[in-house]
């Protein structure tokens, strides 16, 4: 873990289109979260409702033809090079798995990985992206020029925002200083630095479906269940773990008041015994996390983590 600590440590110092309808409905609501003074892991619990709701079939590895989808050519592009819109499969074997959409011509949408290896029909959602400038929207805790915030990046770099509420996005990219947004995935979460205590509140729908959060190998993996409930779940139960190479892949649990010290070391070992003590190779019990605490996953090969849905109707 001592990289981890290492990297932890260095980081202190909408397009118009219609779209089919069906059964798909949400459940909206809001999270409210509290961050201390000083730094800490966070998360959201909601992703953005569906431009979109129905099914698609493969074209290419990364191409595919939406059924019933009306929109103008270029409407689901990238704006200012960040993505507007990802494509999620929400059914089948697949279910979880997204990727971004990098253009559309009408009905038929390039994306920027292959998702899967769909059937001649797959059920998926069109989802517009949450930005950081969406979760801290009209946020008035953060303090201008001081506060920051991080992400990682599948590449172990790592994108640093300082607070600066007089731009629309309200974030400036602390090496240029020009005005910048980002992107947070599903159930990704990010490092924040602040000067003081304060809340930020960010509206969306509750998910139904499974996420597959991937896991980089030489990245931090700041990640999260993507839960707005208050609910906390014991971490041997959460699938974390479903994909880990046995007394290899580790995670790490870090305190939220402000100290970003790390409580938990953990070592995945095996599906008999979950995740040990990583000094004492015992199992770990009474160690639970909330929908959306952070944790930061290790691993050596690239893999993933399937999140159960949050709410199941």
């Amino acid at each position: 873990m001592k990289k981890l600590n290492l990297l932890l440590g260095t980081l202190l110092a909408t397009a118009a289109l219609s779209h089919a309808v069906d059964s798909y409905s949400d459940v909206v609501g809001y999270q409210k979260t509290t961050f201390p003074a000083g730094s800490s892991l966070q998360g959201v619990g909601f992703v953005k409702p569906p431009v979109y709701s129905g099914s698609a079939s493969k074209v290419s590895s990364t191409s595919i033809s939406v059924s019933g989808l009306t929109a103008a050519t270029g409407s689901l592009n990238p704006v200012n090079g960040l993505p507007t819109h990802y494509v999620e499969v929400v059914s089948g074997v697949n279910e979880g798995n997204y990727a971004d959409v990098v253009s559309n011509n009408g009905a038929t949408i390039v994306l920027d990985a292959d998702i899967t290896n769909l059937g001649s029909t797959e059920n998926i959602v069109i989802r517009p992206h949450t930005k950081l400038s969406e979760i801290f929207a009209g946020n008035t805790d953060l303090a201008d020029y001081s506060d920051s915030l991080s992400i990682f990046q599948p590449d172990g770099s790592s994108l640093v925002f300082l607070r600066d509420s007089s731009t629309a996005s309200g974030w400036l990219d602390a090496s240029s200083f020009n005005e910048a947004d980002a992107i947070i995935n599903p159930s990704q979460g990010f490092v924040l630095v602040a000067s003081a205590q304060g809340t930020y509140t960010f509206k969306g729908t509750v998910k139904k479906t499974k996420t597959v959060v991937p896991l980089y190998a030489g990245a931090v993996n700041i990640v999260c269940a993507g839960n707005p409930s208050a609910t906390s779940l014991s971490i041997q139960n959460v699938n974390l773990g479903a994909n880990l190479v046995d007394y290899s892949d580790s995670a790490a649990v870090f305190s939220n008041n402000g100290s970003l010290s790390q409580d938990y070391t953990l070592l995945w070992g095996g599906g008999a015994d979950g995740f040990l003590d990583a000094s004492t190779f015992s199992p770990i019990s009474g160690l639970n996390i909330g929908g959306t605490t952070g944790i930061v996953v290790s691993v050596g090969a690239d893999t993933s983590w399937v999140v159960s849905a949050p709410y199941t109707p």
